[in-house]
C-alpha cells in the first residue's frame, strides 16, 4: 500500500476475505507507473 489507510476504503483488507479476484489490477498499474515517475523526477533522472 502506498498509504496507511486501507482498512478505511476496504473492509475485507487483509482477512480471508481479501482474495486475489478483488484486486485492480489496471489501477495499481496507473499507481506503480506514477510512482515510477515521481521517484525518477526526485531522484533527478530520466524515467525507464
Amino acid at each position: 500500500m502506498v498509504t496507511d489507510t486501507a482498512f478505511f476504503r476496504y473492509n475485507a483488507y487483509h482477512t480471508a476475505a481479501d482474495t486475489a479476484e478483488k484486486l485492480d489490477y489496471e489501477r495499481m498499474a496507473r499507481v506503480v507507473t506514477g510512482l515510477v515517475h515521481t521517484i525518477m523526477e526526485l531522484a533527478d533522472q530520466p524515467p525507464v
